[in-house]
Formats: C-alpha cells, structure tokens, sequence
C-alpha cells in the first residue's frame, strides 16, 4: 500500500533542510548516549531497563510504534473515509486496548517475567515447556521481528528516495544504522524515551501541512465543504455497520471485528506483542495500566488530530475519478494517477512553503521508520537472549556478556532485514498476511492460557504451530481472503477448536506449577479447582479477588465506552456534526468515570493485597 505514497514526486532539499534532518539525528544519539550507562549495568536494565519506566513514557513509545508520518491514514481515508477506518483497526482496536490495560497489563507486570515468551516456562512445566519457550524465542525474532523490520525499511526507504536522491541500499544503511547505533548503546530504556519526541515531530509536521491547507482554502469548514461534494453521502458514515452503498463493514463483518477485538491481546502486533514489554518495565501495576490507558487515546484520538482533517483536505484538493471505488485521483492537468499517491502530492503541493519544512517533513517519515526499528530490535533481540540464549545456550554467565550478545543479534537482525528491504518489491498481500490472518489462529491463546487452569503446553504448542502453515494455505492456496469473517472465522476456529481438544487429550499441567502461576499473577476466569485449594490451604482470600474482577469488568466496559464514544465524536467533530459531539460528550464523561474510579479502587485493593506478606504453596 504505501510503496506509491511519494512515488513520481521528487524535491530539492536545501541547506535548512539538511540542518532541521541533521539536528533531528543528532538529538536520537544523544538520548542514546544519555541512557547508556544505566542501561548497560545489567542485562535486565538493557531489555526492561531495570522496570523502571512511567506510564506517560510506556504510551508514548507504543504509539509511536503504530504511528508514521500519516501518509497511510491519510491515504486509508481518502479511499474509504471513517468506515474503512473503523474495518482496519478503530473499531477492534477501541475493545482490546481498555481489555489489555485493565485484565493484561497488570498480570504481564505482575509476573516479573522478562519476555512474554518466557510466560511459556512459567504456565507451564516439564521439558517441553523449556524446548518450546527456546523454539518460540528464535521464531518470535526471526518471522515476526525481523520480516516486519524489512518490511518498514523497505517502505521507508521508496518514501525517502524521491526526498533525498539516494538508493534504498544507502537509505537504510544510513538511517537504519543511526537507529541501531542508538538502540545498542541503550537499550530499551533509550529506545523508548527516543520514542517520546518522535512522536511529536510526525505530530507537528502533519499540523504544518494543514496550516498551509487551511491557508489555501480559507478556512477548515472550506475543506469539509469542498471534500462533501466529491463523494457521495454514504461514503461519510461513521458508527458501523455500513449501509446504502457504503459496504466496508456489514453486519457479519462487524462481528467478526468485535471478538477479533476481545482476542487480541494474544497477537504479538498488539498486546501481546512490544506493549506487553513495556507492562514487563512498568515501574508497578499502576504504570502499566495507565500506560496502556494513555496510549490507547494516544493511538485511537490524540494522533488522529490532524490526520482526520488531512484526509479531508486531500479529498478536496484530487477528485477521485470514480467516487465509489477511488483507487483513482485526478489532478488538475487531467492526468489520472494511483489514489496511493496522495499524501505525496500534497507534500509536493506543500513543500517549499517553509524553509526547512521538508527537512521536517523528511524527520517526521524518520521518526515513524525509527520508533518501530528500535522497537524491534529490542524486542526481538529480548526473545533471543532470554529465552534461548540465556535459558539454553549460556544460562548462569555475566550480565556483559549477555549484553553484547543481545547487540550482536541486533546487527544480525539489521543485517537480515535489510537483506530483506533489497528483495522486496510489491507485498501487499503479504503484509495483511503478516499483521493479520497469520496469527488470527494463536489468538484464543490470550484467554485459554491466562484463565483457564486446564489448558496445557499441547494446546499452547498447537496453535502456534499451525498458525504461519494453516494461514499461508487459507490465504495463498485457496485464496480465501474476502469477506472479512470468512477466512478470520476459518483461521480463529481451527486455533480455538484445535488448542482445546488438544488440551483435553493431554493431562492438565502440575498443582504446584498452577499455585505458583496463580499467586504471582492472580488471574480471574476458570481457576475453580486452584482457587479452592489455595484458599483451603489460607494463602488466598476469594471474596478479596471477586471484588477485584468486579471492579475490573465495570472499568473495562468504562474504558471499551469511553474509546469508541471518544472515538465517534472525534469523527463527528472533523466533520463539523457539532451536534452529535454534544450528544457523545455525556456519554464520554460517564465512561470516563465508569473506568477510573473502578480502576482505583481495583488497584488499591490489588495494593493492599500485594502489601502482604508472599506465600508461595508447599
């Protein structure tokens, strides 16, 4: 999709430029450099950075890591408007992060655990536990880090060849080394705080461009004006499902959407994924809430401030040629092009605007590729060391030592993905195969595994197993990828039906390791048969844990309200329907306090709690 963003469109960078672009990487090292020697003092302190990051820190860098320089939202709405949005990711995404900041985030933090591939080993006993966690550690870093690593490299570098005249070699040697240079010397705790400007450069050079839309148009309510008449009323709703001729979500498909959404806190794109590190180096339980709380109004509002009217101003300025299917744009020559290329038309349009403006431009495309490399790259880099490494290979040895090798398999990484970059040519079913259908299986894993005692390493080793092969088959070979529901329906129930027969057949994990599993992180749902003996034996209170589930299924209906409701009325409000935004506020304000106030009292129960002394069954 984003291979045409800036394609046939080239610019002149002038010494401004080069100055605004060099002081933006010269800033990324520095921080590096900053946060070196704390993170290199121990290996924990280079992969969790010693669980000492704050909640506004942890929603920072997972937004950034979702985010870009808006090219992509840009173009997604051009095509489908406020519905192809919600289809891609505002619906599933406004159900699952108010899920993983009250239900997961805490029982990541509470684990101690170091990556969420070493959750193997704790769940669950005996040596396939141990063989599976090193498996899972090499093939977390090896198909999911760095084939997304290639992948971003590839798209960054296509939308910065037009900007600076290089080839996509020298693109990511150049750039992509800056980010790791700074990724080895420190860490996650340098990666994530990097994270943090980052997001504000792509922020404000997105309110940039639209200032100069808002020049050329007079006003905001101009733009909106003017982008109405270019396509038909059906294509601006906004609260699914679709209807009349808009067809992106219909009934079935939002369903699907909707458990898709109550699932994926098992995708490693999601919350299971580098979120879940950052719950791991939360300072404690509340950071790590309110970290997720904050990056989900992050990532579904505060980011979409000027992208949303960027779409519109789009929309005004290239007609598409058939307003019902707009893969087409026109432009005032009368040439017709690819719709992909708008957001690089319009920087065109915009460019020379400012002195330095597309050095700003050009930092704002750096910040989106930087803040996911170096997420990567810790990330994959943390499965490698901590649960094959250090587990298998090398177990009891220094801190150093596990330091430089953590950072030897950083560069193998970079090395791999730019290898990767260079082949890549036009992947666009190979990128929704990626981020979606092939983990769609191992999805039920995030409630199987957490609150169900039964379930056993057989079932966990199943559906991720069968995943990448069941996926690729469903995907490729019988090329069922449309409607929505059909191959999600296929893909999710084969994993759910498959990982629960499989763990009947096989006999249930030991008492001991399920006491043990079931103290540290004291999960809600089916742990009847454990709850009862750990109360029996005095080491729990049950009447304490109901009160916290209560209190945490009100808070997460609070917050599932509070985003979709903050969510629509954005919308509304991009659109200038300031009446329905009057209608929503209400709504917003009660699922504001349906959430926190819940939340607190959860969490000071939980504090309470945790304020005893540990017991751990005999």
């Amino acid at each position: 999709m984003r291979n045409g963003l800036l394609a046939n469109v080239s610019f002149s960078l002038n010494f401004a430029d080069w100055l605004v672009l060099g002081l933006y990487l010269v800033s990324m090292l520095a921080v590096g450099v900053y946060f070196s020697r704390r993170a290199s003092q121990s290996a924990d302190g280079f992969l969790i950075a010693d669980r000492n990051l704050p909640w506004w820190v942890i929603g920072f860098s997972n937004v950034s890591t979702y985010s870009d320089a808006g090219g992509a939202w840009v173009w997604i709405f051009f095509f489908g408007g406020f519905m192809y949005l919600n289809k891609i990711a505002w619906i599933s995404w406004s159900i699952w992060m108010p899920l993983v900041c009250i239900f997961w985030a805490k029982m990541w933090r509470r684990s101690q655990l170091v990556t969420t591939g070493e959750l193997i080993e704790f769940r669950y006993s005996g040596k396939v536990a141990g063989w599976f966690r090193g498996f899972y550690g090499a093939y977390a870093c090896l198909v999911w880090a760095v084939v997304l690593l290639g992948y971003g490299a590839s798209m960054t570098a296509q939308l910065l060849a037009p900007l600076v005249g290089w080839d996509i070699l020298t693109i990511t040697l150049v750039f992509g080394g800056i980010t790791l240079a700074y990724t080895l010397m420190s860490g996650l705790i340098g990666a994530a705080y990097n994270d943090v400007p980052q997001f504000f450069i792509f922020f404000i050079a997105s309110f940039v461009i639209l200032y100069f839309g808002i020049q050329e148009f007079g006003s905001y309510e101009n733009i909106v004006e003017s982008a109405l008449t270019q396509r038909p009323a059906d294509f601006w709703q906004i609260i699914p499902p679709s209807s009349g001729d808009n067809s992106f979500i219909d009934p079935v498909t939002l369903i699907a959407i909707i458990i898709m959404g109550l699932f994926m806190a098992g995708s490693p794109f999601a919350g299971e994924g580098w979120a879940a590190q950052r719950f791991l180096a939360a300072r404690n339980e509340r950071h790590a809430v309110l970290g997720q709380m904050f990056n989900a109004l992050l990532s579904l509002v505060i980011r979409m401030l000027p992208i949303l009217p960027l779409g519109f101003l789009v929309i005004a300025l290239y007609p598409a040629v058939d307003p019902s299917q707009p893969d087409t744009m026109l432009l005032s020559t009368g040439e017709e092009i690819p719709s992909v290329e708008v957001w690089g038309r319009m920087v065109a349009r915009y460019g020379d605007k400012a002195p330095g403006f597309i050095g700003l431009l050009l930092a704002a495309v750096l910040a989106g590729y930087m803040s996911t490399v170096d997420t990567l790259l810790q990330w994959g880099s943390a499965f490698i060391i901590n649960d094959l490494y250090r587990r298998h290979l090398r177990p009891e040895r220094s801190q150093q030592e596990y330091i430089w090798v953590t950072r030897i398999v950083m560069i193998l990484m970079m090395v791999l993905a730019t290898g990767l970059a260079l082949s890549i040519q036009d992947i666009g079913n190979w990128v929704l195969f990626i981020n979606a259908a092939m983990i769609i299986p191992a999805l039920p894993l995030s409630w199987l595994r957490w609150f169900w005692w039964r379930f056993n390493v057989w079932g966990e080793i199943f559906a991720i197993m069968i995943s990448a092969p069941l996926a690729y088959l469903v995907w490729f070979v019988w090329e069922i990828r449309e409607p929505f529901w059909y191959p999600a329906g296929i893909l999710f129930s084969a994993g759910l039906v498959g990982s629960i027969c499989l763990a009947f057949l096989a006999k249930p994990e030991p008492d001991d390791q399920l006491k043990r599993f079931y103290l540290q992180v004291q999960p809600p749902g089916l742990w009847g048969p454990i709850r009862s003996e750990l109360e029996q034996e005095g080491l729990i209170h049950t009447s304490t844990q109901k009160q916290e589930f209560r209190l945490d299924l009100l808070a997460a209906i609070g917050g599932i309200s509070l985003c979709l409701s903050t969510t629509f009325a954005l919308f509304s409000a991009s659109l200038l329907q300031w009446t329905r935004v009057g209608m929503l506020l209400p709504v917003i304000l009660v699922s504001g306090v349906l959430f926190y106030l819940p939340w607190l009292k959860s969490n000071q129960l939980a504090a309470r709690a945790a304020a005893e002394p540990e017991q751990v069954p005999t």
